[in-house]
């Protein structure tokens, strides 16, 4: 019986996959901090519900990011302190174009999705309970803060800003709102950065 073994050490797996899932939280909490110093994403033009969207998710992604490193250096490996370099160009071509409250929303969607699939998607890889909860738990904010920002793009898109407050008023949403944070029946992880990607 020949037995195959690893490439390389659990340990080793663990750290590349959390230092790029680290590299996501960076870029997204850096990203989020940009927007919210646009008009239109915490200033004056700002939507109050797109204002505290972006303004909540600056300090949940302060708190992943702490997490993670903390899980980054307790598996043996050194803290992530660069954003991801793959999505870091995207980052740059986009926030100069960034105008509207649609704007804002579209590139958020952007990074929270990736996040939220590569976190769901290295949870399974990861080596101990442990780690696999710390992934998941802040792979499941990613993707609550995903599912708030597809209703609000829903509505921008449909020309209905008049309906992005909160509390909103239940009768006047359009029915699609009910699913269309929620648009995927099994989550999907094919948007999933590889653990290689920004663990550098």
């Amino acid at each position: 019986m020949t037995l195959l073994l690893p490439t390389q050490p659990a340990g080793g797996a663990d750290v590349a996959a959390l230092r790029t899932a680290t590299s996501l939280v960076v870029l997204a909490q850096s990203t989020y901090s940009s927007l919210a110093a646009l008009p239109v994403g915490g200033g004056e033009r700002a939507l109050p519900v797109v204002r505290d969207l972006v303004t909540a998710a600056v300090s949940q992604l302060g708190d992943a990011r702490d997490a993670l490193s903390s899980a980054t250096t307790g598996a043996g490996g050194r803290a992530q302190t660069d954003p991801d370099p793959a999505y870091g160009s995207v980052v740059a071509q986009a926030l100069p174009t960034v105008r509207t409250p649609a704007d804002v929303v579209g590139l958020a969607l952007t990074l929270e999705d990736v996040l939220a699939q590569t976190l769901v998607a290295d949870a399974a890889g990861l080596s101990t309970p442990a780690l696999r909860a710390t992934a998941l738990r802040y792979g499941q904010a990613a993707a609550s803060r995903k599912a708030s920002l597809l209703v609000v793009n829903s509505l921008l898109s449909s020309g209905r800003a008049d309906l992005v407050v909160a509390p909103p008023d239940l009768t006047t949403l359009p029915a699609a709102v009910g699913t269309v944070g929620f648009p995927d029946t099994r989550f999907p992880t094919a948007k999933a950065s590889p653990p290689e990607e920004g663990s550098g």
